[in-house]
């Protein structure tokens, strides 16, 4: 398998987050690994079951882009297709069928594309370029930054927002061949800060396990005279991968907000999705 198993669950959770009726946004994870290396932690990022407006400005939902900081070989593609059901606060919504697609440019450079579809047409869709900074082998580190640019979903612009938006996230990575620590930052316009980590583990040669927590936060509104805190969110998450063949995969995940209030997007996600790839194995080194 040319691709790390839970970058394809990260993906597919984005999809939940940006197709949903509300003023959320997402991420998804797009690398490729050694086989049979445990695969990256996957996030939630759940809508935000109310984007109203009280404070000065659009409501902005606060959501966690976490990914590995490895890239796929030169040549290589993968796509994803799946199913999401996200359910909290008394409503559910169901996102049938999440696209997801990346490709390998060259050992440093990969671009990736996630594309939900909703009712009345295509949710808000992201497209990054990933690039590796730092890649260790001997020691199994690696540093990458990815810049994204984030179209929304005219269905989640409030008035006078933009439907361009665009990120910023950094990702670290520990590679055990087995097992693989995880942690990614950042930034999303307009106001978006993230933390998270996560770890991953191969438990055969086709079947993988992860989970992960991450934190998302907005800044301080106001609200006439008076600052007040923005949203905020924790999400914990976990998933399993099994590659039918080594093209092939089916995977499954759920997800969960803690300590959130409903407002910022508390609720559980589950989904499962088949993956395909093809082009150049990468070396096992």
């Amino acid at each position: 398998m040319t691709r790390s198993r839970f970058n394809v669950i990260a993906s597919v959770i984005l999809m939940l987050a940006i197709a949903l009726p509300a003023s959320a946004q997402g991420k998804s994870g797009q690398n490729h690994g050694k086989p049979p290396a445990a695969p990256p932690p996957t996030t939630t990022n759940l809508p935000a079951a109310g984007s109203g407006t009280g404070a000065t400005g659009a409501a902005t939902a606060p959501f966690a882009w976490m990914d590995d900081a490895s890239l796929m070989t030169p040549g290589a593609v993968w796509l994803g297709v799946s199913m999401v059901q996200w359910h909290g606060g008394g409503a559910s919504e169901v996102v049938v069928p999440a696209f997801d697609g990346s490709i390998g440019l060259t050992p440093r450079v990969q671009l990736g594309a996630s594309v939900p579809r909703v009712a009345g047409g295509i949710g808000t869709t992201f497209f990054s370029t990933k690039i590796g900074i730092l890649n260790n082998e001997e020691r199994g580190m690696k540093l990458a930054v990815a810049p994204t640019l984030e179209i929304l979903n005219k269905g989640s612009v409030a008035a006078g927002q933009s439907r361009t938006q665009w990120g910023l996230p950094v990702s670290v990575e520990i590679d055990r061949e087995v097992i693989r620590i995880y942690g990614s930052s950042g930034y999303f316009s307009p106001g978006v800060w993230y933390a998270g980590a996560g770890i991953g583990r191969s438990l055969t040669s086709r079947l993988g396990v992860s989970m992960s927590f991450s934190r998302a936060w907005t800044g301080q509104a106001t609200a006439g005279t008076a600052a007040i805190a923005g949203p905020r969110r924790n999400d914990l998450s976990g998933g399993a991968s099994y590659d039918v063949t080594p093209n092939i995969a089916v995977f499954g995940s759920m997800g969960r907000t803690l300590a959130t209030a409903a407002g910022d997007g508390a609720g559980t996600t589950v989904s499962f999705g088949l993956s395909l790839n093809a082009g150049p194995v990468p070396v096992t080194k």
